[in-house]
């Protein structure tokens, strides 16, 4: 396999990036994210362009932990001022998604009645 050099995308790759993240199946493109200010594109190059990876900043919410005591409406309130406080977070930084990952049915509908939507794909992570 030869080695690839990476950089940055510029503007002048704009065109063939709209082209390929649409022509990619299975990509699952969001266009919204070209408008999100934390939107930085990769580019893998030899003389041409390879492939180009868009990236974007996200806020990721670890591990809720709550009072086995408290009572259901506590704990949804705890929540819902927890969420608000994470916009907050994600706005100072220009963040445009937040995420959580979660199997506990009763937070899952919490997290919807509170503007989070599920996701139908399987999430990856990599530890550094």
């Amino acid at each position: 396999m030869r080695q690839l050099k990476v950089k940055f995308a510029g503007l002048e790759d704009s065109e063939k990036l709209i082209e390929w993240l649409n022509a990619t199946k299975g990509n699952l493109f969001d266009a919204a994210i070209l408008k999100y200010p934390t939107l930085q594109t990769l580019c893998s190059y030899d003389g041409e362009a390879i492939a180009y990876l868009p990236t974007q900043r996200a806020l990721f919410l670890e591990s809720l932990a709550v009072n086995p005591t408290a009572s259901l409406m506590d704990r949804a309130q705890a929540f819902r001022d927890l969420v608000k406080n994470s916009q907050l977070v994600a706005s100072s930084y220009g963040i445009k998604e937040i995420y959580m990952v979660c199997e506990d049915e009763t937070v899952l509908k919490i997290a919807e009645g509170h503007g989070f939507e599920r996701i139908p794909w399987p999430v990856a992570r990599m530890k550094l």
